[in-house]
C-alpha cells in the first residue's frame, strides 16, 4: 500500500478500509474555506468514530459576538485580546450543534447571525486573539479522541494530527449550502449578498498574516462540489483511515529490528545506545524504530551531542545523515563521519551534489537523518526550518518523522535534574497534499510550507515534553542567554536572523 500522492483524494482507492483502524485517541483536523461543509462533516465523523467534536470556528464567533455587543473596535487587537483573556469560554457536547457558552451564557444560536459572519474573519486575523484560541484548542485536543475543524487546524493547531483533510468546494456550491443553512435558522440573506460575503472571507482568510487558510502538505484534498452530503462524509471517513492503515504496515517486530543491518550498523547503533543509556536518555514515541524504509528523520538541533544521542534511539535500516562539510575536514572526525555514511553538505547556497546524493539514498530505501534548521538553536526556541527539507521531499516524496531532542545540555550520568534528556518521536508524516500544492504554488513556496509544518511539529513535540516535565529554570536561563549568540551565528550563515519562536 502506498500513500495517496494524487492532487485529489480518491475514495475508490481506499474503499476496502474499515473503521476499526482508527485509534481511539485519534485527532482529526479538517480545514477549508467558509461554507465548504467542514462543520457538518466534522459532526458526522465524530458520531461515526465516537470522537468529541470541537467547533473551533464557534470559538472565534463567540469572541466576535462579544466584541460586537461591547461595541469594541474590531481593529483594536489589544482590546480584543483583553476581552478574550478575561472571558470564560466553554464548549459542551449536545444534540445538533455544539453548545457554546461565553461567561456562562449560552450563545450557540447568536454566534450564527449574519453580522457575526461578516466580522469573524477580521477578529480572527489578529495574532493575539489567535494565540489565545489556539492554546485553548490545543489543551482540548491533546487529550485525543477529537475532531476539529477550522482554517489552520492541520498546519498550526495540530501539526501531528492522525488525519488531516482539506475540504473545499466551488464558490457557487458553498453559497447554495450557506443559503439553505441560513434559511433553516431563520436568517434571510440573498444569494448575491452571500456570494460577496463568502468571496470576501476567502480573500481575508487566505491573505491574513497570522495563520492564513492553506492546504497542509500532508492533508487529503477533497473537493465536495459535486458530492452529496453522504458522499462527502464517506470520502472524509475513508481519508481518516489512510494513515492508520499505512502505519499498520510498518514493521514493529523487535526481533526483526536488526535483520538486514550489517555488522557496522549493529556496532554503531549498539555504541550509541550504550552512550545514551549512560546519560539516562529516555525515548518517547519510538517503538523499536517504527519508520518505513526511505524515510526522512528530521530533528531539531540544540547541541553537538545531538547526533550520537539521537543515534542511541535507532534500531533498524541503514541510515545516512547530512552533516556540515566543515566536520569532514577535522581529523579524526572526517574519517568517523565517512565511516558512518554521512554526506557532507555546504550550508551556504544550494549544494546540488549533497542533495542529489541524499535523494538517491532515500529512493534506494535508506533512511536519512537531517537537522533542517541548518544550525543549532537556543534551548526552548525551535528555529525556522530551511528549504532543504522541502527540496528533498519534492524530489523523493519520502515520508518524514519529526523528532524533538531535549536536554543535551546539562547532562549527568543516569539522568539530570537540570534538564531531562529525551528524544521525542512524532508520527510518520506523509505528503498527501503535495501535488495539490504544486499545482497552485511555486516549488520554493511549497518548500517553505513543508518547512513550516516541520517547525510546527517541533514546537508541538516540545509542548508535549513540557507538559510531561515542565521546563526547568536551567533551560529557561540557558535559552535566553543563547538567543543573541545563536541569532548572530544564523545571520552569518544564512544572511538573516532566525526568528524567536516558541
Amino acid at each position: 500500500m502506498s500513500p495517496d500522492t494524487g492532487h485529489q483524494f480518491s475514495p475508490e482507492k481506499w474503499s476496502h478500509l474499515t473503521d476499526d483502524l482508527l485509534p481511539r485517541d485519534a485527532v482529526i483536523a479538517i480545514d477549508g474555506p467558509a461554507g465548504s461543509g467542514k462543520s457538518t462533516t466534522a459532526k458526522a465523523l465524530a458520531r461515526r468514530f465516537g470522537l468529541l467534536y470541537i467547533d473551533t470556528g464557534a470559538m472565534y464567533r463567540a469572541i466576535t459576538l462579544a466584541a460586537l455587543k461591547e461595541r469594541a473596535d474590531l481593529n483594536d487587537e489589544e482590546a480584543l485580546v483583553a476581552l478574550a483573556s478575561a472571558a470564560d469560554l466553554e464548549l459542551k457536547a449536545g444534540k445538533g450543534e455544539i453548545g457554546v457558552y461565553w461567561n456562562g451564557l449560552d450563545v450557540s444560536t447568536a454566534i450564527r447571525a449574519p453580522e457575526v459572519d461578516a466580522a469573524v474573519s477580521l477578529v480572527a486575523s489578529h495574532p493575539g486573539v489567535r494565540a489565545i484560541m489556539v492554546a485553548h484548542q490545543q489543551r482540548l485536543g491533546r487529550r485525543g479522541g477529537v475532531v476539529m475543524e477550522g482554517r489552520d487546524i492541520g498546519s498550526v493547531v495540530f501539526p501531528l494530527a492522525t488525519a488531516k483533510i482539506f475540504l473545499h468546494a466551488s464558490l457557487e456550491a458553498r453559497v447554495e449550502r450557506r443559503f439553505r443553512q441560513n434559511r433553516e435558522r431563520g436568517h434571510e440573506v440573498g444569494r448575491e449578498e452571500l456570494t460577496r460575503d463568502l468571496a470576501e472571507r476567502d480573500r481575508k482568510d487566505s491573505e491574513r498574516g497570522a495563520s492564513p487558510l492553506t492546504i497542509s502538505p500532508d492533508a487529503h484534498v477533497i473537493d465536495s462540489s459535486g458530492m452529496s452530503l453522504t458522499q462527502q462524509n464517506d470520502a472524509c471517513s475513508l481519508a481518516c483511515l489512510v494513515n492508520p492503515a499505512l502505519d499498520a504496515e510498518v514493521d514493529r517486530d523487535a526481533g526483526k529490528a536488526k535483520q538486514g543491518l550489517g555488522a557496522k550498523y549493529r556496532f554503531a547503533y549498539g555504541i550509541f545506545r550504550a552512550f545514551g543509556n549512560f546519560w539516562g536518555l529516555k525515548e518517547y514515541g519510538n517503538d523499536y524504530g517504527p519508520v518505513p524504509p526511505g524515510c526522512i528523520l528530521a530533528s531539531n538541533h540544540i547541541s553537538l551531542w545531538d547526533p550520537p544521542l539521537l543515534g542511541g534511539t535507532l534500531r533498524r535500516q541503514p541510515l545516512h545523515s547530512l552533516a556540515k562539510e566543515e566536520l569532514f575536514k577535522v581529523w579524526p572526525l572526517g574519517s568517523i563521519f565517512r565511516w558512518a555514511d554521512s554526506i557532507p553538505i555546504r550550508r551556504k547556497g544550494y549544494d546540488l551534489e549533497a542533495f542529489s546524493s541524499a535523494s538517491r539514498k532515500l529512493l534506494a530505501g535508506h533512511n536519512l537523518l537531517i537537522f533542517p534548521e541548518g544550525t543549532r538553536q537556543p534551548v526552548g526556541y525551535p528555529g525556522q526550518v530551511r528549504s532543504g527539507l522541502g527540496i528533498l521531499v519534492q524530489a523523493t516524496l519520502a515520508p518524514m518523522v519529526p523528532i524533538f531532542i531535549r536536554g543535551s545540555y546539562g547532562k549527568h550520568p543516569l539522568g539530570s535534574q537540570l534538564s531531562p534528556l529525551e528524544v521525542n518521536y512524532g508520527p510518520i508524516v506523509r505528503w498527501h497534499g503535495l501535488q495539490a500544492l504544486l499545482q497552485r504554488l511555486e516549488k520554493k513556496e511549497v518548500s517553505r510550507r513543508i518547512g513550516d509544518l516541520c517547525g510546527a511539529a517541533f514546537r508541538e513535540l516540545q509542548a508535549r515534553s513540557f507538559e510531561r516535565t515542565p521546563q526547568t529554570a536551567f533551560e529557561k536561563e540557558l535559552g535566553e542567554k543563547q538567543i543573541k549568540v545563536f541569532a548572530k551565528r544564523h545571520n552569518q550563515l544564512f544572511g538573516q536572523a532566525s526568528p524567536k519562536t516558541r
